[in-house]
């Protein structure tokens, strides 16, 4: 007889893996990240390693699963890359890849760790510096020399540095390295955002002169409809560049 408890634990970490961009993720989800991909790239042009934020205004709203499918599809196209999980109070992103938070990030800026500890998630080739032990206070940590010289570090190593922010109208620790971010991506939720909220996210983003390169809107699901040339579903996200902080996004027409 199968144990019950084992049985929803394999189903669990089943579940986990199908969030994951892979080979075998459908069509459309791969087409869409590869759209990300490319907005990113033409947002951010020039040399050298580029810091990416991923930011939202509440929680749920696909934030971590958007920032690490970004990472492993920067790593398809042999890019070098880490996901730094900065949610540092309720951190996500070791869950989601079912891998140890600690010691992470928290544990080397407090002086609890000589070496940072970095792991690798080998089927996708991205590595990841978890949230680690949570702290007293994270925006202390995030505000420190200790993170600005270690991302100086990283980006000696990695063509992307993808940060995994808490949400922007909960705490501020996503601002605080306004100046060390070359682009934010905000994300939205379909049926979950309230414009209010993403409103003050993006007046908070303004104060602190944070460049935002795009907006993901989330959760939409797949549409029932065609390209007629190509036969290519629409995407299972839409990307939307940012033209002014104080108004609603429209949608670009080139998603493709």
């Amino acid at each position: 007889m199968k144990n019950k408890h084992t049985n929803n634990k394999q189903d669990a970490q089943t579940d986990k893996q199908k969030l994951l961009l892979s080979s075998s993720s459908p069509f459309s989800v791969q087409e869409a990240y590869k759209t990300l991909r490319t907005n990113v790239i033409f947002s951010l042009p020039g040399s050298g390693s580029k810091c990416i934020g991923v930011i939202s205004a509440n929680r749920s709203e696909g934030k971590s699963s958007i920032a690490i499918n970004l990472a492993i599809s920067f790593a398809q196209i042999d890019k070098k890359v880490i996901i730094i999980d900065c949610d540092m109070r309720l951190p996500t992103v070791a869950s989601k890849l079912s891998i140890e938070s600690c010691p992470g990030l928290s544990d080397y800026l407090i002086g609890a760790e000589s070496d940072i500890t970095v792991r690798n998630m080998i089927k996708s080739n991205v590595d990841v510096l978890t949230a680690g032990k949570i702290p007293p206070d994270s925006t202390v940590l995030i505000a420190s020399q200790a993170m600005s010289d270690l991302i100086d570090f990283l980006k000696t190593r990695y063509d992307y540095l993808i940060f995994d922010f808490p949400p922007l109208t909960i705490v501020s620790d996503a601002v605080m390295l306004s100046s060390k971010i070359d682009g934010y991506l905000v994300v939205v939720r379909h049926r979950l955002s309230e414009f209010r909220k993403i409103n003050e996210t993006l007046r908070q983003m303004d104060f602190s002169n944070a460049k935002i390169i795009g907006f993901v809107y989330n959760g939409k699901g797949e549409e029932k409809k065609y390209y007629k040339k190509k036969g290519y579903y629409k995407g299972y996200y839409k990307y939307y560049y940012r033209d002014n902080y104080y108004k609603k996004p429209t949608e670009s027409k080139d998603t493709q």
